[in-house]
Parts: structure tokens; sequence; C-alpha cells
């Protein structure tokens, strides 16, 4: 194949999977959405709930306990009825789009002879670039390429992962050892009284 062949091939790969990409960040958008979403409201609505509870065991009044009850109540409703509803509606469209793409023909042709690992919008423009960019001289040699390239990338993911893990275990040791000086400032200062 020559590089123009190859670089049309890799098009027709790019544009096959398009439609399934934009789906799939769709929804992964509304669902992210759908996370903040549930989050809303969150701490008020528990806050008046356990007011409710308070305002009761502690007799306070028919009055207290339905007000915080009502505004824990409403604003559950308000919450699911505006943002809750639609978002849940938006990500079972975005599933159904998804589906429907995933089933297109064009996207189910394309995908015959060429490997399922690398068969997504993201991959088949890494390797275009790749082929464009004269990086690699043949499918396999993008093919490969572009998996090294994978290698590297969760290994530097990997990579951050522990470097967070050690700073967040360093900030604890640092918080402990903070502690530990303070309880021994603190002994000290009552062993000092404790002698007068």
């Amino acid at each position: 194949m020559t590089k123009e062949q190859l670089l049309d091939f890799l098009q027709n790969k790019r544009s096959a999977t398009a439609g399934v990409a934009s789906a799939q960040q769709a929804l992964a958008a509304d669902r992210e959405k759908l996370a903040t979403d549930k989050k809303r409201f969150h701490k008020t609505i528990i806050t008046f709930a356990v007011l409710a509870v308070v305002a009761l065991l502690f007799e306070s009044g028919a009055g207290v306990v339905v007000t915080c009850a009502v505004i824990a109540v409403g604003l559950f409703a308000f919450r699911y009825l505006h943002y809750l509803a639609p978002t849940n509606e938006a990500i079972q469209k975005d599933q159904a789009n998804l589906q429907e793409e995933l089933a297109n023909p064009v996207y189910k042709q394309e995908a015959n002879g060429f490997p399922e690992k690398f068969y997504n919008y993201w991959d088949a423009l890494r390797l275009w670039k790749l082929v464009n960019e004269n990086r690699a001289l043949d499918l396999q040699a993008a093919f490969n390429l572009l998996e090294t390239q994978h290698y590297q990338e969760d290994q530097l993911a990997a990579q951050e992962e522990i470097k967070s893990l050690q700073a967040d275990i360093a900030a604890n040791a640092h918080k402990t050892a903070v502690n530990s000086g303070i309880a021994a400032v603190s002994s000290t200062i009552s062993a000092w009284n404790s002698r007068k």
C-alpha cells in the first residue's frame, strides 16, 4: 500500500468510528453530569432531615418538624424533577444512540480485518498521524508504534498514581509527626503542672 492509500484507509476507519466516538463522549458527559446532580443539595437535604428528626425527638413542636421535613422533601423532589430525571432521560437517549451507532453497517463493515484493540476513533486518528508524519511506513509499523505509545502512557499513569499515593503517605506522616509533637508538648506541660 502506498502512503496515500494507507492514509485513505485510515481516514475511512476514522469516519466509520466517528459516530460511535461522539455517542460515547455524549454518554460520558451525561454520566458525569448525573454524578454532579446527585450531589446537588445533598448536604442541605440531609441537614433539614436531621433537623426534623432532632426536632421530633426533642418535641420542639409540630411546626418545626413539619417545616424541616417539607423543606427536605421539597428539595429532594426539586432535585429529582429538575436535575436527575432529565439527565437520566438524556443518558437513556445517549445509550440508544450509541447502540444505533454500534449497529451501523458501515461501522461493522470497516471493523472487518482491523484489530479490535485499535478500532476506535482516537486510535485511528493516531495511526493516521503516525503514517502522515512518516513515523510509520506501513500499517504494521503504525500498530507497533501505537501499542508502544499505549504502554508508555499506561506506565506514566501508573507512575503518577504511585507519586500521588506517596504524596498522600508523606502528608499523613507529617500530620502524624506534628500531632505526636503536640502530644509530647502537652504531656510535658501536664507533667510540669503536676510537679507544682
